[in-house]
């Protein structure tokens, strides 16, 4: 009588079919890890970060010193540059698909995590964490700036509501900036695009467009949640209804993006 053998076990012969990937990629945080990596790594958002120190205390000294027709202080002052800073921000969004995209590592980014929707969510929860630092970042540079430029300190009491209405106007930019950057998926393109209505069509706009309507453009919205508007402009809305207006268009942004994303080739 014989008996055949019983070969030892090899994993390392073990079906194809079993040691197939799932599908699923990692989770929600190996996603976020990696875009902090990113995020904590690229050069381009480091130069954004010091531009956005650098332009707040400037601003903020400039004006404590240079304007002497009215009354200046350091709780006036301290959040000029707050349109900049949402500027910055809006572009770092943008270049946080855009680089990859030019770069052609976004393969390997959806290979890694093939739900992309969950590659979107963790840039999204990136970008909104750091644009809140640059505006935090900015506001404490133009903070330092106009102290330094010897001016009173104002009414204090006005500073946690500056502090939150600047961080929510650089945090819906740069979730903007986002979104307009799935959407065009090219540097160039998307930040001129941006700067261009942002600086030109909008400041037409509000010339050649009743006030009625030039109020719910995107950044007259975001400046109103900044509080500034013209003097002749009665039907401004106040903040919180600008916080809306802005938020919505952020909001519709990055659908779009999400709907161009699962519709295109990485």
């Amino acid at each position: 009588m014989t008996t055949l053998a019983t070969p030892p076990l090899n994993h390392a012969a073990e079906p194809a079919a079993e040691r197939a990937p799932t599908g699923r990629g990692p989770g929600i945080m190996a996603a976020l890890r990696s875009e902090t990596v990113k995020l904590t790594t690229v050069r381009s958002y480091r130069a954004v970060a010091a531009l956005t120190v650098l332009v707040g205390g400037l601003a903020a000294f400039l004006v404590a010193t240079l304007v002497t027709d009215e009354v200046v202080t350091v709780a006036g002052v301290f959040s000029f540059s707050t349109v900049f800073t949402a500027v910055f921000a809006a572009v770092a969004g943008i270049l946080t698909i855009t680089t990859e995209a030019e770069h052609r590592t976004l393969p390997q980014t959806y290979a890694a995590q093939p739900r992309r929707h969950v590659v979107i969510a963790a840039k999204t929860a990136t970008v909104a964490v750091f644009a809140a630092a640059l505006a935090a970042a900015g506001l404490a540079a133009g903070f330092g700036g106009a102290t330094i430029g010897g001016v009173e300190m104002g009414d204090t009491s006005t500073i946690p509501s500056t502090v939150g209405w600047s961080v929510g106007f650089a945090t819906l930019s740069g979730l903007l900036g986002l979104g307009i950057g799935l959407i065009a998926r090219h540097s160039a393109a998307a930040i001129s695009g941006l700067l261009v209505w942002w600086l030109v069509v909008e400041s037409l706009g509000t010339v050649f467009i009743d006030e009625r309507y030039a109020r719910f453009l995107p950044f007259v919205a975001g400046n109103g949640m900044l509080g500034i508007i013209n003097e002749d402009e009665a039907t401004a809305f106040p903040p919180a209804t600008s916080a809306l207006i802005f938020a919505g268009y952020a909001a519709a942004a990055l659908l779009i993006g999400i709907v161009v994303t699962h519709r295109s080739d990485p």
